[in-house]
């Protein structure tokens, strides 16, 4: 069975976009999540060798729950993973896919600042594998809506992320995190990403 163990971030150390009250309040729920995700497959497990008729009752809302509970870890992780101290704007590979992908940086932060605007729950930059490209998209916990894309940076835009720094303002949350991401790191998973190989093969496209 998969069980979980919460990752640490020490760059949050560096982070001073949000307080260190709000940061230790989502850490902890963040290890909520993780111990959630093991409480529930090991509820699954117990379901082992029982027939179907003991399953149905509650197997669909068990199966949504380690779903969303798994999202969340993830989600988290990336999210944290990417923040720290304020470090200028992509250079190197990270900057030239991001040109191809969007035109320039510019055009980029806008449109990842209006997906953050508008998302229910995350904000995501993906690679896509088949197309060699980025994209911005929103979701939920339950995950990328895009498939064989590989989310290289993401913000939390739930009330818990910003709410205790800045009330009911989003776009200064907003602004505040995308001048601390750590674009070194974004470019670390943009390579580890782009070292995939692709399902769709230019060959098989055309």
């Amino acid at each position: 069975m998969l069980n979980l163990t919460p990752r640490s971030f020490p760059r949050l150390a560096d982070f001073d976009a949000l307080s260190k009250t709000s940061l230790e309040s989502h850490l902890r729920l963040y290890h909520g999540y993780v111990n959630k995700f093991n409480e529930l497959m090991e509820k699954r497990d117990s379901y082992f060798g029982r027939g179907p008729s003991a399953l149905a009752g509650d197997l669909e809302g068990l199966k949504s729950d380690i779903a969303f509970a798994l999202g969340a870890v993830k989600n988290h992780e990336l999210y944290f993973d990417v923040l720290g101290a304020e470090s200028g704007e992509p250079e190197g590979e990270l900057k030239e896919v991001i040109a191809k992908s969007f035109r320039g940086i510019p055009q980029f932060l806008v449109d990842l600042k209006n997906t953050a605007m508008l998302a229910r729950g995350w904000a995501f930059t993906a690679y896509d594998l088949d197309h060699d490209m980025l994209f911005n998209c929103e979701s939920s916990h339950n995950g990328l809506p895009i498939w064989n894309a590989i989310p290289i940076l993401a913000v939390d835009l739930y009330g818990h992320a910003y709410f205790y720094d800045f009330g009911n303002n989003r776009t200064s949350y907003v602004e505040a995190v995308m001048k601390c991401l750590d674009w070194q790191r974004i470019a670390e998973r943009l390579a580890a990403a782009k070292s995939l190989h692709p399902i769709v093969t230019q060959s098989a496209a055309s």
